[in-house]
């Protein structure tokens, strides 16, 4: 049977009613705690009997006996699926998180951070943000600089104010002239062209307009190539990981270790951004929902931004499952309705 047929209206208010209570006190929630906090019209045994039928259907449990109840990872995806209610930002919090952004920055990565940041900061919740997939960007610019007598210093100017350098060590005597010959060939052939298009010229070509020798001028070129690899590759930045120690569901210290343990792999983090990016819009995985073992404690709410299938990339928000589903989903489509306008600011672009 569907889930969405298994409750009848009664049994869906009680359970949105249990939540909601446990969500804010994270305490078992008892019938009397129902009548008394929620105007149902029902009194408190007709409230426990709907509670026992809620609980062998699986959508709450009982913790401890004689105790109160509280929401299983079914109730909650139920609740997320058909009873939650959408959370509008107060003016108080729009404005907190415009003035946040306030400061212009000029460099893709640095807003990545303070997003990351912000987010963390406004929901109480870790934050992971992953950076976009930049094989679209245009190449503004390279140059090829003499440090000392045995290295050149390979730089790689990406729109975006992205800048990748490599260096390179070699034992040749190597005239200026050479160098800035090397570079205004580099810019003439890759100059304008977009990450993921560009053919690297041969060697031999270029030997006889550089003046370079043949093993140097591959040095560079793989140089070159480095640098656009590091540029496509995405970075994830992870914010607030302790801000789980403010919730009592990681009181338990061994819990809690373990669970910060987890979330300081970097492979863990990279696995939840990429898993992001497999679905345009909002997507909420719940406890058990997790594949990793201690990530069923928890749950991850993500989403991808970006513009125009340019600069694509995810934003995702760590918490208990108690966290409060209706105010992350909508800081977290809030946060990238500004991401998508200060990418576009950044790049120079205009609709």
């Amino acid at each position: 049977m569907a889930w969405e047929n298994e409750l009848n209206d009664r049994k869906k208010t009680i359970l949105k009613s249990i939540i909601d209570v446990y969500i804010q006190s994270a305490q078992p929630v008892g019938s009397r705690t129902i009548a008394r906090r929620h105007d149902l019209g029902l009194g408190s045994a007709t409230i426990r009997n709907e509670m026992a039928d809620l609980e062998e259907l699986g959508y709450i449990t009982q913790p401890h006996t004689s105790a109160g109840r509280v929401p299983s990872d079914k109730g909650y995806r139920f609740y997320v699926d058909h009873l939650m209610q959408a959370h509008q930002l107060a003016n108080d919090e729009i404005m907190r998180l415009k003035q946040a952004m306030e400061d212009s920055v000029e460099e893709l990565n640095q807003l990545f951070k303070r997003v990351c940041s912000i987010v963390s900061s406004f929901t109480g919740y870790p934050t992971i943000v992953m950076s976009p997939q930049l094989s679209e960007a245009l190449i503004k610019s390279v140059q090829v600089v003499a440090i000392d007598e045995k290295h050149l210093l390979v730089v790689l100017v990406v729109e975006g104010g992205i800048v990748r350098n490599r260096l390179v060590k070699h034992d040749e005597t190597v005239k200026e002239e050479n160098i800035v010959r090397m570079t205004n060939v580099l810019n003439s052939m890759i100059s304008g062209m977009k990450l993921g298009s560009v053919s690297m010229p041969m060697a031999l070509e270029l030997m006889t307009v550089t003046g370079l020798s043949g093993a140097l001028i591959v040095q560079i070129l793989d140089a070159v190539k480095e640098c656009i690899r590091r540029v496509e590759s995405t970075d994830v930045y992870l914010d607030g990981i302790t801000n789980l120690l403010n919730y009592p569901e990681f009181s338990d210290l061994i819990k809690a270790r373990e669970v910060l343990e987890l979330l300081n792999e970097e492979d863990v983090i990279n696995s939840l951004a990429r898993s992001a990016m497999r679905k345009p819009s909002i997507e909420v995985r719940i406890g058990s929902e997790n594949e990793i073992g201690p990530m069923k404690e928890l749950s991850v709410v993500t989403t991808v931004y970006g513009h125009k299938g340019r600069s694509t990339g995810a934003i995702g928000i760590i918490g208990p499952t108690r966290m409060t589903y209706s105010k992350v989903v909508s800081s977290i489509l809030y946060m990238k309705d500004l991401i998508n306008r200060e990418i576009l600011r950044i790049l120079n672009e205009r609709e």
